[in-house]
């Protein structure tokens, strides 16, 4: 009779550990993203022309999968990087694939990130949570990788800058970022085809209400420069980023354009 009881025991203990562990894993802030993206994209050996045909992006949401990130204390309810950056590429993700578009969702240093190949590929941060700096406000766009083909890095930063200014209301402070502390993957084993672009859309602290408030924008403005990117859509000149040199490999040498007739509208 005492060894059924203590059995019984060990085992209600047991059960009532795993309940406790499963609700605490259920409330982990941005579980109900992380769960849909456990398994990393499939790598592929694609050909270009599938490539174009798939209209094949890759968003990648900064730290996802490594870290947290850069985080804030209670005074801006103790937001983690990680979190917002999901949130804000998952909206992405499903506007893009809305529009026709095969979107691969990928990890900080994701394995397939490996020779990856896609019309373009961009990774989403935010800026630090700068209690001490009260002014510092906006969002910089990078280019990322090797860099192969300027023209096409220019123009998707071009597309990315007048689109997220357009959503965001927020000011452009440029090209020039430094991580700092963050550990970042640097892009260039990703095959040279795929134009990357790093994209901190704001800083945590001075740009908080806009990041948490405005997501869909922001997350639309993103998705509408990649668009127009692909689309060889013009851009107001004065959302332009800074002109780079040795522009001597034009767009038509790498990317095929998709044809007019599928021309994919961005109109809200």
């Amino acid at each position: 009779m005492k060894k059924y009881s203590f059995l019984k025991a060990l085992a209600t203990i047991i059960f009532s550990a795993l309940l406790t562990a499963t609700i605490l894993i259920s409330f982990s802030p941005g579980s109900e993203y992380i769960d849909q993206f456990s398994a990393p994209a499939e790598n592929r050996n694609s050909s270009v022309n599938e490539i174009n045909q798939k209209k094949i992006i890759g968003i990648l949401p900064g730290h996802y999968g490594f870290d947290s990130g850069y985080q804030c204390g209670a005074e801006y309810n103790f937001v983690k990087e990680a979190d917002v950056n999901l949130r804000i590429a998952v909206m992405v993700r499903d506007y893009l694939e809305s529009q026709g578009y095969t979107v691969d969702f990928l990890h900080e240093f994701d394995p397939t990130l490996s020779n990856y190949t896609g019309l373009a590929l961009v990774s989403i941060h935010a800026n630090r949570c700068d209690t001490t700096e009260t002014t510092q406000s906006g969002f910089n766009i990078t280019t990322g990788g090797q860099n192969t083909y300027p023209s096409e890095s220019k123009r998707l930063n071009d597309c990315l800058t007048y689109h997220y200014a357009q959503n965001s209301d927020l000011n452009f402070l440029g090209e020039n970022y430094t991580p700092g502390e963050e550990m970042l993957y640097s892009f260039d084993t990703v095959n040279n085809y795929t134009t990357i672009s790093i994209i901190h859309t704001g800083y945590l602290s001075n740009d908080y209400r806009t990041i948490s408030e405005k997501t869909n924008s922001l997350a639309k403005g993103i998705a509408d420069g990649i668009i127009c990117y692909v689309e060889n859509d013009s851009v107001g000149s004065i959302y332009r980023a800074q002109p780079v040199t040795n522009l001597s490999v034009t767009s038509t040498q790498k990317r095929y354009t998709i044809p007019l007739s599928e021309a994919i509208s961005t109109e809200n």
